[in-house]
């Protein structure tokens, strides 16, 4: 992802926080980005609330970042909790109020 598409703001408060759409093409930052922010120890999150849209290629890296137990999604879309529906995956996304 280029600086434009990814903001990953890792910092104290350890949150990945991409801008704009995840998609194939964005797939190899976002795996990078997951990887950093899992490096660093306690809870880390990941906060949707800027990303446009997703495909199948970034659900699987986040559902796959999540099974370290560690990651927290927050601020995803409606229509990203129906990608994660309709490929099987729901149940990585937790329910949160403030979520649209």
């Amino acid at each position: 992802m280029n600086e434009e598409a990814v903001s990953p703001m890792l910092g104290v408060d350890s949150i990945l926080k991409p801008i704009g759409d995840l998609t194939i093409f964005e797939a190899a930052q976002l795996h990078e980005d997951l990887c950093t922010l899992l490096q660093q120890e306690g809870p880390v999150e990941l906060d949707l609330s800027e990303a446009n849209g997703m495909d199948s290629s970034c659900v699987q890296l986040i559902v796959a970042a999540t099974c370290s137990g560690r990651l927290t999604l927050k601020g995803y879309s409606t229509q990203m909790r129906d990608r994660f529906e309709r490929i099987g995956f729901a149940q990585f996304l937790p329910v949160l109020e403030g979520n649209t």
